[in-house]
């Protein structure tokens, strides 16, 4: 099957699921085992061409809910450099994409990449306590390294 028709096939059917609580804090994982490494840069622009595709039918629930998927293939491969860029498209819409990336850098003892996650996605939206909130929890685990 071509990567293109598979990874498709993948993300919308990642959507229905995760719907109903089914890919709940296992997201990075699937996109693990279903070998996303070298497919990164498809994903993504998949990614993007469903949230057009669900925006211009004003689906607005679904076309923020596939914007999660663009950080959990990045996780996965742990590609933290792409983490900061992410969180900005994702803003704080939605939290467990973002806690995905914080705790994959912390993990990695990558402080400075977490802080620039919680920084880009820190705007108005659904989750902004939740980012604000998360900004002094990731502080006080590191000692008071500061956020700014």
């Amino acid at each position: 099957m071509p990567p293109e028709v598979f990874w498709q096939d993948f993300l919308e059917l990642l959507g229905e699921v995760s719907d109903v609580g089914g890919t709940h804090r296992q997201e990075a994982e699937l996109f693990v085992h279903a070998g996303v490494g070298g497919d990164l840069d498809l994903v993504e622009t998949l990614v993007c061409a469903l949230h057009n595709e669900y925006a211009s039918a004003r689906w607005d629930f679904r076309a923020c809910e596939i914007l999660g998927p663009r950080a959990y293939p990045q996780v996965a491969a742990g590609e933290v450099d792409r983490f900061t860029a992410t969180a900005t498209v994702l803003g704080s819409e939605d939290w467990q994409p973002l806690e995905a990336m914080i705790s994959c850098a912390l993990r990695r003892g990558d402080a400075a990449t977490a802080h620039a996650v919680l920084r880009a996605a820190d705007r108005p939206g659904f989750h902004r306590g939740w980012v604000r909130r998360r900004a002094i929890e990731v502080d006080q685990d590191l000692g008071g390294e500061g956020h700014t």
